[in-house]
């Protein structure tokens, strides 16, 4: 039998096991076993050659969290002392795959964490392990949380008070707060307009500032391309003006955004031929929509005279067309129209491009607001085309909206009159309006006509595949000219084609742009590391956003560097190599089979190799030889019944029945070592795939102990528990009986006390009524009615609280007193349905049964919705059955039991019942009624 296969032996470990190299603080993953990554949610194909750190972030909803920081302090303590290192119980969220629901999941684990040296001493791994011991702690916290609930409940009827009295001090804290809130915003309100004054300011400031160096750029640059002889040379110099031209448009709206701020934006008025002017603006997109196959329609008449500003016109409708050949894909259509509107103008442009929803119309006229789906997917521009062209269209008198297009798309409708009002000067005919406006425009066209450059295929050549993914033309060119002179390169405009090229052409390294129309550069990220295929491949992302948070979070996800724009090229071609080169390594030492034996050598947890049989060892690391207390050449070659306690024959033929029947085996085994003593092991189990098994080692002594101790604090709680609930049952049931015989007091001294007085005031005004002058007997009749209805209310009152007929006839007698209550209270036809048989009960049940009905009965004739319901009285042998039924609205269960309660009201209604004994049932169906049902056992005393 040749050398095992030490790779195999190490990813088929049942322990946790990660292999990370010494490159703090980084700590690459070279090497994870199956048990670690499933424990952890992970796949291995997807870590390796990451960052420990990386892919184990601290969960961020957990402000606490300190996995990250103990750990890093842990693996430093192992490097310094070359010694293992063993941490503390921590917690230390894993995140859940996005196919699992996402998020952080709470976990506890016990590390140990070692390292490995080389035959020269050279510290090359360290050796992660860990301990799952989650359920152990949350067992424990069980225990602590029922304690924790038994002392609040002592404590929470003495502190209602204190707190109410919190409350009103925090109710007045409250109102100084508000009061100086107030004053607060009042004060952030005018410094919000003196900022909004300094940013007009800062606008202006710096269009001026930047019209002087661009003018310079422009100025050599364009000489220098009349003269320029080689084509390599004018091909960057036209790059250069190009990029001049558009930097120096946007120069120009935010000048123009600073005097529309300052109100200095004035029109000046002409004579002009708007369908002339239109007509010179539309040819300038005639080329863009060859080059970009779009149908691009113009209807426009002859002539058609106005009185307008020609600049601002030219602008308004450049802007427009702009955007909608920005948004307009392929083989789509894009119009312009003019046509008169009574003393009007209007024009349309108008695509059957994505459209613009509602909700965004308003906000698309906004400044610096781009309509996009997500913050990392962008078309190029400021933002200030469409705000210019709303502000361009007021101040000549007009209006602009938006709507949905016949096309399909968005339509944009410019309203504007053709004479201006009386008194305002308008300058005649020109031969031909200027047109100096779109010169600069020109830029923005050719940056619509290079938008969409098709992919490339690699260049000639061996070595490293680079692909570069660049949604602009003129950058994708640089880095591919930077690039070309060492690797060869592939390119793609978007995420999408990225990873058409990338599944095609198999690259060593992408570098990839993050704002992209279409796909993003961060969602082409995610795609790639869902892929196995791609898991060895560098991703290099280029950004012109300096944001750490977004650095950070994409080094999370995956990508191995982050460049920001603009960048020195030798910068580029510097971590390009490097990364590439490491790749290279990584991937041949991955390979390499000293790698795996030095891994199973010095694992930390025992490991052993048995035979097909498992009667056998046939190998075993130190670490098993430790724990069994054995020397290596006295644990390899021998049977485990040599060592195991009460072990035996046919139970270990059974194990290794069960172990060839498939799965992983886990069991604890008691050894006996070479001095005597004894030990408990944790030994998990797991067949290789050449028929073998492999059986890994863990000291399971102090777990064991620390679980008995776990479970008999759990028992004892739950007994302190049981009997405080019986305490407090027993205390509950006592005040409901108080409450009882106060009710009946309270009844009795308002039937007996003010009953009286009531009689004797009806008495005294009886002579009056009859026998006095016409106005003193009008006003003894009415004092006497009134009299007759606080007695009435009297009556009813005491026996609402304690109807006598309760007491003295018994529960069907009262129930039919309480129909005739309801139905004069609110008009609720009650039917008492009573089967006649004897129904014994203590007046404590009766009084219970009682208001348990009333309070159903209240609840059908506010909420049911119906003018009628049944209460049935049935004996069922030795108990008594009550059923209050109604044919109304019903009501929904919402995830509960049909017989739960669905409210405080029926809540005690179930309490008090079961101080009796009792029980209450509710089952309800929407639009089918509601059957609410008691039982309760009868008394036998009195039967």
């Amino acid at each position: 039998m040749g050398d095992p296969d030490f790779r195999l032996l190490f990813e088929s470990a049942p322990g946790l096991y990660l292999v990370l190299r010494p490159d703090a603080p980084r700590y690459t993953i070279v090497a994870v076993s199956d048990a670690y990554a499933r424990a952890t949610m992970t796949q291995r194909e997807r870590i390796l050659g990451r960052g420990l750190f990386e892919i184990f972030p601290d969960n961020p909803a957990d402000p606490e969290a300190s996995g990250v920081r103990n750990l890093s302090a842990s693996l430093g303590r192992a490097i310094s002392t070359g010694a293992s290192d063993a941490m503390a119980v921590q917690k230390y969220d894993v995140r859940r795959p996005q196919e699992q629901g996402g998020g952080f999941e709470a976990r506890w684990w016990s590390p140990v964490n070692s390292p490995v040296f080389d035959g020269e001493g050279t510290l090359v791994y360290l050796i992660h392990r860990v301990e799952d011991v989650t359920e152990f702690v949350r067992l424990t916290q069980r225990g602590i949380e029922q304690e924790k609930t038994t002392a609040e409940l002592r404590t929470r009827s003495a502190s209602m008070e204190v707190e109410i009295f919190q409350r009103a001090q925090e109710l007045q804290q409250v109102n100084e707060h508000l009061r100086s809130a107030n004053a607060e915003v009042s004060r952030l309100y005018e410094k919000t307009r003196e900022l909004d004054r300094l940013k007009t300011q800062l606008f202006a400031n710096v269009s001026h500032e930047l019209r002087t160096p661009l003018t310079l750029i422009l100025g050599p640059a364009r000489r220098l391309l009349q003269q320029a002889p080689d084509a390599a040379l004018r091909q960057d110099l036209e790059v250069i003006e190009r990029n001049a031209r558009l930097l120096l448009h946007h120069v120009e709206d935010l000048l123009d955004i600073a005097r529309l701020e300052e109100k200095k934006a004035t029109p000046a008025y002409t004579e002009l031929n708007a369908a002339a002017l239109a007509r010179r603006v539309a040819s300038h997109f005639d080329v863009v929509a060859q080059d970009l196959d779009i149908r691009w329609c113009v209807e426009l008449p002859e002539s058609l005279d106005a009185q307008l500003d020609p600049q601002m016109l030219q602008r308004v409708l450049f802007n427009l067309l702009s955007n909608a050949f920005k948004f307009s894909p392929a083989a789509s259509r894009v119009r312009l129209s003019l046509r008169p509107c009574g003393d009007a103008l209007l024009f349309e442009v108008a695509d059957s491009g994505p459209g613009i929803p509602i909700a965004w119309r308003d906000a698309v006229f906004e400044r610096f607001r781009q309509l996009q789906a997500d913050a990392n997917q962008r078309r190029s521009g400021t933002g200030l085309g469409l705000s210019i062209a709303r502000e361009f269209v007021r101040l000549m008198g007009g209006r602009i909206t938006i709507a949905d297009a016949p096309e399909g798309g968005a339509l944009f409708s410019v309203e504007l009159p053709r004479r201006v009002p009386a008194g305002v000067a308008v300058t005649p005919a020109a031969v031909e309006p200027a047109m100096a406006e779109l010169a600069d425009g020109d830029a923005r066209i050719e940056a619509l006509r290079a938008a969409s450059p098709p992919p490339a295929l690699p260049t000639q050549g061996q070595g490293p595949l680079v692909l570069v993914v660049e949604d602009n033309a003129a950058m994708s060119a640089l880095i591919c000219r930077c690039l070309s002179s060492e690797w060869r390169v592939a390119t793609a405009f978007d995420g999408a084609q990225g990873l058409q090229q990338a599944l095609a052409l198999r690259p060593d390294l992408v570098l990839t742009d993050i704002m992209m129309p279409g796909v993003s550069g961060e969602q082409l990220l995610k795609e790639l590391r869902q892929r196995r295929e791609f898991d060895d491949m560098p991703v290099v992302v280029l950004s012109a956003r300096a944001d750490d948070e977004l650095r950070v979070k994409l080094l999370r996800e995956g990508a191995q560097d982050y460049l920001v724009k603009p960048f020195a090229v030798e910068e580029l071609r510097a971590r390009v190599g490097t990364l590439l080169s490491r790749a290279q390594a990584l991937v041949a030492l991955r390979h390499s089979k000293e790698y795996w034996r030095e891994l199973f050598a010095q694992a930390s947890d025992g490991i052993l190799i048995g035979n097909v049989e498992c009667s056998e060892v046939v190998d075993a690391n130190a670490a098993a030889c430790a724990l069994l207390g054995r020397r290596h050449e006295d644990v390899v070659g021998s049977n485990p019944l040599d060592w195991l306690v009460s072990a035996r024959r046919d139970a270990l033929a059974e194990f290794s029945a069960e172990l060839h029947a498939g799965g992983t085996l886990t069991r604890v085994w008691t050894v006996r070592r070479s001095d005597g003593g004894f030990r408990h092991l944790d030994v998990t189990a797991k067949l290789l795939h050449d028929g073998r098994c492999l059986a890994l080692l863990r000291d399971a002594t102090q777990r064991h102990q620390r679980e008995q101790a776990a479970q008999a604090l759990t028992d004892e709680l739950e007994r302190r528990v049981e009997l405080r609930t019986e305490q407090l049952r027993r205390l509950a049931a006592e005040l409901e009986a108080a409450e009882n015989r106060e009710r009946r007091q309270i009844a009795r001294d308002l039937h007996d006390d003010l009953g009286q007085l009531l009689a004797a005031a009806r008495i005294r005004l009886a002579p009056l009524c009859r026998d006095a002058h016409d106005e003193v007997r009008e006003a003894a009749v009415a004092i006497a009615e009134l009299v007759e209805q606080a007695n009435r209310s009297t009556r009813s009152l005491a026996a609402q609280l304690a109807p006598a007929v309760l007491y003295e006839l018994g529960l069907q007698p009262a129930l039919e007193w309480l129909a005739e209550e309801v139905w004069l209270r609110f008009g609720l036809i009650v039917n008492i349905a009573d089967d006649g048989a004897p129904k014994p009960l203590s007046q404590e049940a009766r009084s219970i049964v009682y208001r348990a009905v009333r309070e159903l009965l209240i609840n059908v004739a506010k909420h049911a919705g119906v003018n009628s319901a049944t209460v049935s009285l049935l004996r069922e042998g030795r108990q008594l059955t009550v059923h209050v039924s109604d044919a109304g609205v019903g009501f929904a269960a919402k995830g509960r039991d049909a017989g739960r309660g669905s409210g405080v009201g029926l809540a005690s209604v179930r309490e008090r019942l079961s101080y009796i004994g009792g029980s209450l049932e509710v089952h309800s169906v929407p639009d089918d009624g509601t059957r609410a049902t008691l039982h309760l056992a009868l008394d036998a005393r009195q039967d």
